[in-house]
């Protein structure tokens, strides 16, 4: 009864975020992309913690200043996740929430993402963790540019994020992240990725990261 619940309350959540963010589109507040992006991690140290996951997204974008490199932009994004364990074959982890950012000169970003996650997700050598709910709030800072002047084929970047866990009263998370973006087309962008995961009080752990996102 609990899951069930909880699976009728995401799917609420995530349908009212799609008809706000189309009903935004409709009335020409924002230019409004939606998003879903399949990602693949691989754990370099516990191989059953590889995990591929599904994401649906939608971008509402305010330009603040549109002149040529001075561009500055602020950003609404509400989201839905979805992981599954490889190993284990089950959903491990369901987060929805909204990321605000700013955005100057597609090089800098800063971003903090606030989210309701509902877990069943393993702690290595430490059991697994069945039925937990918290509300977490995620801090982005990432740097980007393109690799080849002049070409937007291949975009580097470096990102940090900290996870902090409000029923736990502390961070549980710090991640640095070095990848590439590389556009499929028009729509479509290839991400890849090697992260090095800082469980606060836990077990590191280091990522390759592979991912497709389209816009729709």
């Amino acid at each position: 009864m609990i899951r069930a619940g909880r699976t009728r309350k995401t799917a609420a959540l995530v349908l009212g975020i799609v008809l706000f963010s189309y009903s935004l589109g409709f009335a020409g507040v924002y230019k409004l992309p939606l998003r879903y992006s399949l990602t693949f991690n691989h754990d370099i140290r516990h191989a059953d913690e590889n995990f591929y996951a599904n994401r649906l997204e939608t971008l509402l974008v305010k330009k603040i200043n549109s002149s040529p490199g001075k561009e500055v932009s602020l950003k609404v994004i509400p989201f839905v996740e979805v992981r599954h364990n490889v190993a284990r074959r089950k959903k491990e982890r369901v987060s929805a929430g909204v990321e605000l950012g700013f955005n100057w000169r597609d090089f800098f970003y800063l971003g903090e993402q606030l989210r309701q996650v509902w877990r069943s997700e393993p702690v290595y050598n430490r059991g697994v963790i069945k039925d937990t709910d918290m509300f977490e709030a995620l801090s982005i800072v990432s740097l980007s540019r393109q690799l080849i002047p002049g070409k937007d084929i291949l975009k580097g970047y470096i990102s940090g994020e900290y996870t902090y866990d409000f029923r736990l009263g502390r961070g549980t998370r710090i991640e640095a992240i070095a990848g590439v973006l590389i556009p499929l087309g028009k729509e479509a962008r290839l991400n890849l990725d090697w992260r090095h995961r800082d469980r606060i009080h836990a077990d590191d752990c280091d990522t390759f990261e592979a991912g497709v996102a389209y816009n729709f």
